[in-house]
């Protein structure tokens, strides 16, 4: 499901193609569409400044309007009529859902800084961001790397597709032997967003049980796949984090197996203290994918993949290209410590949320530095609070979509990350009136 931001975002795109808007046309103020839409103010202030870093937007003191220079891509015949924009479907207690706000003095003026002189970076992207990010990574996730193993990505989803492709490719030139060269190894449960991937460019993803250390390495030995991935830091639904113990078994899997890959998908790390990245202990055999849809806004589009030596131009050439102006935006974040500064923010109010959860739902469980929460329930209950959640304008999820098969736990997931501070709370005290509270055990006699 988008992001309020990239909704607002494809809206604006769309009414550009249909010709509803055309080039010189003034839009809203943030405050106006954000009181039609019934949306945070900061959602629309983050959709209007990517437009304004893709050089769709021209924004000045009397306003925001579509850039004069901007070639009008409507057809002749297309209708000339305004059509509403719409926000996206309820998100308030979805998970995954990062806060909505991205309004500092510091990012503000990255972009503007961006725009001001916009510039266009081939693969493997922007030489001064692989470098700001090698030094981000030095100093929070102890990985000591060279900045031209850094590969600038269009988010998870594309480094993860580009890894998987130039692996493949690898292994029909010989390059790499593996026993079952289209076969990932994913985590079981695990989160979704990414097991599309494989599927897409005709992989097999392959479900392995997890225990409380994550994914089992004894596993692997048997299934044989060309590469794992794995969330050592924040392993989905649950929150785990694999110990030093689980993380050295995995890379003994990894060297044992000629031709083999561990894909570590560094998920919400900014958010909580972790151990070291896998990249960090088999730099070599590693990949590593970074995005900031977590910690800034999935609107930014945005990523990174630590390329292993061996794969690094293969993957290169597999890459979509990324906008330089967003690139550019990102460094200079980086540089006045930025990111730095708002994950702090970010941390501090997700303590705040999680307090809030644990208040309400005494009985829940909430993950450590993370977005999300779980109410276990049994299957009867878990099946009535969903339908009365979605139909409350609820959007929370099944626990037990995150098993492919055996081992499903019933409850449900909830996400703390959407809406105010006040909008939380009254949609969980809503939620606590659906799910009633479990019943106190009787007194001993």
């Amino acid at each position: 499901m988008p992001s309020i931001p990239a909704t607002i975002v494809a809206d604006i795109r769309a009414r550009l193609e249909s010709g509803s808007l055309t080039p010189g046309d003034r839009l809203p103020s943030t405050r106006a569409l954000a009181d039609e839409l019934g949306v945070s103010r900061g959602s629309v202030v983050s959709a209007y400044e990517q437009l304004e870093g893709e050089g769709i937007l021209l924004a000045s003191r009397s306003g925001s309007r579509i850039h004069p220079a901007l070639v009008d891509t409507a057809q002749p015949s297309s209708p000339r009529s305004p059509s509403p924009i719409t926000p996206s479907p309820p998100s308030l207690l979805r998970p995954g859902a990062p806060l909505e706000a991205l309004t500092s003095s510091a990012w503000r003026a990255a972009w503007r800084a961006a725009v001001a002189e916009p510039h266009a970076y081939p693969s493997p992207g922007s030489p001064r961001l692989r470098y700001l990010l090698a030094e981000h990574l030095r100093l929070t996730r102890a990985v000591s790397i060279d900045p031209e193993r850094i590969l600038i990505t269009a988010g998870a989803r594309d480094g993860l597709r580009a890894t998987l492709a130039a692996l493949a490719a690898s292994a029909q030139t010989g390059q790499t032997q593996t026993s079952h060269p289209h076969r990932l190894a994913v985590e079981d449960p695990g989160f979704g967003s990414l097991r599309a991937v494989p599927a897409s460019i005709g992989w097999d993803a392959m479900p392995v049980t997890t225990d409380g250390e994550g994914l089992s390495p004894a596993a692997l030995y048997v299934l044989a796949p060309a590469a794992a991935l794995v969330t050592p830091n924040h392993q989905f639904p649950f929150g785990l984090q694999m110990p030093a113990s689980r993380r050295r078994e995995l890379v003994e899997w990894r060297r044992a197996t000629p031709g083999a890959l561990l894909i570590e998908d560094d998920y919400d790390s900014e958010l909580r203290a972790t151990h070291p990245a896998l990249v960090a202990l088999d730099p070599t055999g590693t990949a590593l994918l970074g995005s900031f849809a977590k910690t800034l806004t999935p609107a930014l589009g945005l990523g990174y993949v630590i390329a292993p030596p061996g794969l690094r131009a293969a993957i290169e050439a597999r890459l979509i290209p990324v906008s330089g102006i967003a690139q550019d935006a990102l460094s200079n974040f980086l540089a006045a410590d930025g990111l730095r500064l708002h994950t702090a923010r970010m941390r501090r109010e997700y303590k705040h949320r999680r307090g809030l959860f644990e208040r309400i739902f005494p009985e829940g469980r909430t993950m450590d530095g993370g977005l999300g929460a779980i109410i276990p329930l049994s299957d009867d209950d878990e099946t009535t609070a969903l339908a009365r959640a979605r139909h409350a304008g609820l959007a929370v999820e099944s626990l037990g979509q995150y098993w492919s098969g055996r081992g499903r736990r019933p409850g449900i997931v909830v996400g703390l990350g959407a809406g105010s501070r006040e909008k939380l709370s009254a949609a969980l005290s809503q939620l606590r009136q659906i799910i009633p509270a479990p019943a106190a055990p009787a007194p001993a006699p």
